[in-house]
């Protein structure tokens, strides 16, 4: 990480690395996660998660998480690598810190929409879904059993905990020793840049920044129990308020609100950062240069968008099911036989 040679002719700390902090793949994971919201707000309009709306939500979550979790690893490999040209900063791995933050959300959504479904499932339900694996007169402790292997065994939980993780892992791994981090983080300038933590600016090298860090990654390194926090704070006060489906909603929703706030916190503190370091000198301003990293996240995020049309279209088509449902009840069987003469899709009967 020798002093790059800026176009102005300024010399900079940090050798600049847009495929990491460029504003294309920036720009892809905030949309991406932002995004992840809409189909989660649309499930709960009717009050009401249904298997399709999670599924979809299932397989957003698992896509976002399993790219979020390549980018880790590709981060290890460079950080573990002696050769400079291909390795690392401590500054640009902090940045790929708190865009995976930013991916668990994804988790986080599923999560609370997932214990939301299974909460307000009425006990026949539960058993239609047992029946194979628990005799119908199963004790209570058997059934919580149940829940909670067959909660373990879903493919959003064990990647977004493994995720969470690893995260934990090279967050650790970081702050432990800024300086001596990988190869391009052992020149004396490496401790120059900073980072910015809910509007302030903090140099990397500031010992209550890496000690609190350190604590903080701590909690979420062991698998599954870096779930515990999480669902305590969301999972709980469903519980509490079990029969209350109204409060139950507005429970989803503030968690949901909670989430975006967060969300944005960390896409504001990322920008402030970037702009803080090029203003006082230590990277250059042509992190914005558009490579084939940058294009290519930029084309990852039409699976997203993908998945939020599907969910979309499953909305509409849910919505029309409903009202043929409610007319053939209410009598106007000539408007339902008008409705299916159109040919309506299967998922809209």
């Amino acid at each position: 990480m020798s002093n790059t040679l800026g176009p102005s002719g300024l010399k900079y700390c940090f050798d600049t690395n847009p495929d990491i902090s460029g504003i294309g793949v920036r720009s892809a994971i905030y949309a991406q996660n932002l995004l992840s919201f809409v189909p989660a707000l649309l499930a709960l309009k009717d009050r009401k998660v249904t298997p399709t709306e999670l599924d979809a939500l299932e397989t957003q979550s698992t896509t976002i998480l399993i790219t979020a979790f390549a980018i880790l690893l590709s981060t290890i490999v460079q950080a573990s690598t002696s050769n400079p040209s291909s390795g690392i900063s401590n500054y640009h791995t902090s940045i790929i810190l708190d865009l995976s933050w930013m991916n668990n959300t994804n988790l986080f959504i599923y999560l609370l929409l997932y214990t939301y479904r299974r909460v307000n499932l009425s006990d026949t339900e539960l058993a239609e879904e047992a029946k194979g694996h628990l005799k119908p007169d199963a004790p209570i402790l058997a059934r919580r059993i149940y829940e909670a292997k067959k909660a373990i065994m879903n493919p959003v939980m064990i990647i977004g905990t493994l995720h969470l993780s690893v995260m934990a892992s090279v967050g650790i791994w970081l702050w432990s020793n800024p300086v001596g981090f990988s190869s391009l983080s052992s020149q004396p300038c490496s401790l120059s840049a900073s980072v910015v933590v809910v509007g302030k600016a903090v140099p990397i090298g500031s010992v209550g920044l890496r000690v609190w860090s350190i604590l903080i990654y701590s909690f979420l390194l062991i698998p599954f129990l870096n779930l515990v926090i999480p669902m305590a704070l969301f999972a709980i006060p469903m519980f509490l308020f079990r029969r209350s489906k109204h409060i139950e909603s507005c429970r989803i929703m503030i968690g949901l609100g909670i989430l975006g706030i967060i969300d944005v916190i960390l896409l504001l503190d990322t920008e402030w950062g970037i702009r803080h370091n090029i203003n006082n000198g230590v990277l250059g301003n042509d992190e914005g240069d558009w490579t084939f990293g940058q294009t290519l996240a930029l084309l990852l995020l039409l699976v997203p968008l993908r998945d939020l049309g599907e969910a979309l279209w499953e909305r509409r088509a849910k919505s029309l099911g409903e009202r043929l449902l409610n007319a053939s009840e209410n009598g106007k069987i000539d408007v339902v036989e008008y409705v299916l003469g159109l040919g309506p899709q299967k998922d809209a009967i």
